[in-house]
């Protein structure tokens, strides 16, 4: 049961507010303590954090600076080694090319359907016939190791009569969605390893498509709009 202040000597009662106001101040000041360092933990890590991504910033600006004249030569090699969507249509287009500069007839072109959609890597299966010589076979055949996309020959039957022979096959071609997040901001860069480059390099020696490129014609004045 406290002691009533009246009944405290008047030499102990001066001293009750003083000690009052400084256990106040020394319970204020360690809440303050308290808050002010973890406060001031909480900064030294975020600069910490901050001097760290600097750093991978600096060096990740160092390496695509080196390689910025490479990387649209790179994506386009990639792009159109295994492309995003569908290729099917491309690649017979690539394979009526080669049958003529090996002096081979190419007909009954089937397309099938998808296969493995959705997951990381998709084919699209090619079955045709190609008439001609049986070297010029070969070689077409060897060739297509080499076409982009990118594919493999999954069945090859040849028959030969009267003279001419016949090979029937059945290809897989290759495509793959790309990549539809970034990595962070943050996230070191590296450069290509070796064998990296060395892939690409094999890649970059494949036959393409050809493309084209059409340029919209400059704003002129027309009588009839119909024409």
């Amino acid at each position: 049961m406290p002691v009533p202040k009246k009944m405290l000597p008047p030499n102990i009662q001066v001293f009750i507010v003083p000690m009052a106001l400084l256990v106040a101040l020394a319970f204020f000041s360690f809440i303050a303590f308290k808050f002010g360092f973890s406060k001031i933990s909480e900064q030294r890590g975020k600069l910490e954090e901050a001097k760290k991504n600097e750093i991978v910033l600096s060096q990740k600006e160092s390496v695509l600076r080196q390689i910025q004249g490479q990387v649209p030569a790179y994506v386009d090699t990639v792009a159109m080694v295994v492309p995003e969507k569908n290729p099917s249509l491309m690649m017979i287009t690539q394979l009526k090319n080669l049958s003529l500069a090996k002096g081979l007839t190419l007909g009954d072109i089937k397309v099938g359907s998808e296969v493995g959609k959705g997951t990381t890597l998709s084919g699209i299966d090619i079955q045709f016939d190609v008439d001609g010589a049986m070297p010029n076979i070969i070689d077409f055949l060897t060739s297509t190791k080499t076409l982009a996309p990118v594919s493999s020959i999954e069945r090859a039957k040849i028959n030969q009569a009267a003279g001419v022979v016949r090979a029937e096959i059945e290809m897989k071609v290759y495509f793959a969605s790309f990549p539809e997040r970034l990595p962070s901001l943050t996230d070191p860069v590296r450069e290509l390893t070796a064998d990296e480059k060395d892939i690409l390099t094999k890649l970059s020696g494949f036959t393409f498509p050809a493309t084209s490129v059409f340029t919209g014609q400059p704003p002129s004045f027309r009588e009839n709009p119909f024409n």
